[in-house]
């Protein structure tokens, strides 16, 4: 039987901080890998593996896929609300 292994991009966002630790509960802290652009929440530091990962980046997103052995992705990465409205003359947004 292969156990989750889940990924959680943008786990230092509030919705991010506690979907990890729910998940931490449901599969145990070593099978939830928390990822963000940003430095890793202080509520999650000491509950679980950490990796920093440019989401945009996706070479390094396929290389801790492999490497972690990540059988499950929750998206989480966005813009924040001040740096959309900053973007938001550009054409088609």
């Amino acid at each position: 039987m292969v156990k989750d292994k889940i990924l959680v991009i943008g786990s230092s966002g509030q919705i991010g901080v506690e979907l990890t630790l729910a998940l931490r509960k449901i599969y145990g802290n070593n099978n939830v890998v928390a990822s963000d652009l940003r430095e890793e929440n202080e509520l999650l530091k000491g509950t679980g593996p950490y990796v920093s990962i440019d989401v945009m980046n996706k070479e390094m997103l396929h290389v801790q896929v492999i490497r972690q052995n990540i059988t499950q992705i929750y998206l989480l990465a966005a813009i924040l609300s001040a740096t959309g409205e900053k973007i938001r003359g550009l054409p088609g947004i």
